[in-house]
């Protein structure tokens, strides 16, 4: 791993101690490689357009239980494009957007089933081929106050998730599960017809309201050529989310992590300290949601999420989460009931400051009516990701997934894997 040195000062870098040199130079931030640097400013292409390419891999074999050991490779290969006219005389943010994406998945996404798992093992475990997951058009207000997309979009990752559950590669601590069964819902890969409205009242709160046509998320899946035989839907899905950075939860996360430079590694600072350094943050701040959705059905269900910053005594920087959701409607959703929550740290290790330690469980369980008999199924994911650079991170991963299937008859499954996540 490289690390830049960058001199720029901080705020709270005038309450450390002087380095011992006697300079009064700020003391040098510890940050990742650029790495290869995106595909726009590989092409040369204007400022007025984004290209980005993510190719996200997760080999993962089964060690033991579950009905077989077995083993699976899947990938995602996503392509991203916005257009934005260049921005008018006086250096004024441009107001419209237009994006299209597409996502390519190919390997063996039903590694799960085979080992009698209801939920995906791996995040990108989704039929294989060539899915649209977003054509749409975007409009902001001058201030920035609100904005207004319109066209085919998906919830991920904006609806029902909590950014710092992106670091999971479970699917039921990838974003709520409680969604994700639901016919027609449109949940990454899916995209469907529909609008998304994001009102900005305050500099800490956001305020998203979305519609999505249901009945067409088949047809939008089948565009491109996918057969991805989603279960038939009908109507609207119309939802509410409010997130607060509550002010509290992140006075202390606007700047660097201070920390102290002993021998090649970071510890925590000290008062005592002789080679004070600043530490680049790599966890999502503090972060409080609360979430709602109502459709045909009837199909109506509450989410929350809480992501809240700890002192521990290890490691540099830590967040300690918890999610919940219901669905109120059991005969419209399979998932009815989630809850989740996890522990991140980041610099456990003291000569790799930049890795991050996570540990994440979640319990989903099943609908009386449509999943008669079943129960409910857990799993308890522990993995540690090597931040390479910016554009490349590796993760190995350990799963323990109690009571696959819900039934209770499938022994516990212990699986191990790696993700491979290279972005341009």
């Amino acid at each position: 791993m490289l690390l830049l040195l960058d001199p720029a000062p901080q705020t709270w870098a005038e309450t450390l101690p002087p380095v011992a040199t006697g300079a009064e130079s700020p003391e040098p931030l510890v940050r990742l490689d650029p790495g290869w640097g995106s595909l726009r400013e590989g092409m040369g292409l204007p400022a007025w357009i984004d290209l980005d390419l993510e190719i996200l891999a997760e080999p993962m074999s089964s060690l033991s239980g579950g009905l077989v050991r077995s083993g699976s490779w899947v990938q995602q290969s996503s392509l991203s494009l916005t257009l934005r006219p260049p921005a008018p005389p006086g250096g004024k943010q441009a107001r419209w957007e237009a994006k299209l994406a597409l996502a390519a998945y190919s390997g063996d996404p039903d590694f799960a089933q085979r080992l009698g798992a209801f939920l995906p093992l791996q995040q990108v475990a989704n039929p294989t081929g060539l899915w649209l997951t977003r054509a749409s058009v975007q409009r902001r207000s001058a201030g920035g106050r609100w904005s207004l997309e319109a066209g085919l979009l998906g919830m991920t990752p904006d609806l029902f998730s909590a950014p710092i559950e992106s670091l999971y590669v479970h699917d039921a601590l990838n974003g709520a599960p409680v969604l994700f069964t639901v016919p027609g819902f449109p949940v990454a890969p899916v995209a469907a017809p529909g609008a998304q409205l994001v009102l900005r009242p305050t500099a800490a709160s956001t305020l998203r309201l979305a519609s999505f046509d249901r009945a067409a998320a088949s047809a939008v899946a089948g565009l491109l050529g996918v057969q991805a035989a989603l279960p038939p839907a009908r109507g609207w899905t119309h939802q509410l989310q409010w997130n607060y950075a509550a002010p509290w939860l992140n006075r202390h996360l606007e700047a660097p992590i201070p920390a102290c430079r002993q021998g090649a590694g970071l510890r925590p600072a000290r008062r005592d300290c002789l080679r004070p350094v600043r530490v680049e943050r790599q966890l999502p701040g503090g972060l409080l949601q609360l979430a709602a959705y109502t459709g045909s059905g009837p199909n109506r269900g509450l989410y929350g999420s809480a992501t809240v910053p700890l002192t521990l005594p290890w490691g540099l920087d830590h967040r300690l989460w918890a999610a919940a959701a219901a669905g109120f409607d059991t005969n419209a959703n399979p998932t009815p009931s989630y809850i989740g929550g996890g522990l991140a740290s980041q610099g456990v290790l003291p000569r790799r400051p930049l890795d991050l330690l996570i540990l994440g469980m979640a319990r989903t369980g099943f609908s009386p009516t449509i999943q008669a008999g079943l129960g409910h199924e857990g799993v308890v994911e522990l993995g540690y990701q090597l931040r390479i650079n910016e554009t490349f991170t590796l993760q190995p991963t350990l799963q323990w997934v109690l009571s696959p299937g819900g039934t209770g008859r499938v022994p516990g499954i212990c699986a191990a894997g790696l993700q491979l996540d290279v972005r341009f």
